[in-house]
C-alpha cells in the first residue's frame, strides 16, 4: 500500500493512504495548547485537500492532551464533518495511562449521533481495515 507523507515534525507525522482515503496521524511527545491547535489545523487542511473520509490517530507515543485541547479537537472534527461530510475516526489505544485517558475523553466530547464515527482499536491493522470498509 503506497502512502504519501504530507507533513512531519518532532510531534506529528501525517501520511495519506489512498486505499481507504484517510490520513494516518502519528503523534510523539507533548503538544501544549497553541502547538496542538496549529497541528490540528494542518491535519484538517490536509484532509480537506485530499477529500479524505477518515483519520487514523496513533497516539501511543504521545503524552496526552489537556481538557481544553480534547474539547477543541472534538469541536473541530465535528465542524469539519459538517462542512465536508461524515468521517471515520479510528483511534489506537495508547498504553500510557494519561494518554489513554486523554484519547478516551476526546470521544466523550464527540456527539454520539453526529457525523464523526469514532472507534477504538488495539492495533493498526484492525483500524486500517475498518477505515477501508465502505
Amino acid at each position: 500500500m503506497s502512502r504519501e507523507v504530507l507533513y512531519e515534525d518532532k510531534n506529528l507525522r501525517l501520511e495519506y493512504v489512498p486505499e481507504g482515503n484517510y490520513i494516518h496521524e502519528t503523534w510523539w511527545g507533548a503538544t501544549p495548547g497553541n502547538r496542538f491547535s496549529e497541528l490540528l489545523d494542518i491535519i484538517l487542511e490536509n484532509l480537506a485537500k485530499k477529500n479524505g473520509k477518515g483519520l487514523l490517530l496513533d497516539a501511543r507515543e504521545h503524552k496526552g492532551l489537556g481538557p481544553e485541547n480534547q474539547k477543541l479537537a472534538a469541536q473541530r472534527l465535528e465542524e469539519y464533518a459538517q462542512a465536508y461530510g461524515s468521517i471515520k475516526h479510528a483511534t489506537i489505544i495508547p498504553e500510557d495511562v494519561f494518554s489513554k485517558y486523554s484519547v478516551s475523553t476526546l470521544s466523550t466530547n464527540l456527539k454520539p449521533d453526529e457525523l464523526v464515527i469514532n472507534r477504538y482499536f488495539d492495533n493498526i491493522e484492525d483500524a486500517e481495515n475498518w477505515l477501508k470498509e465502505d
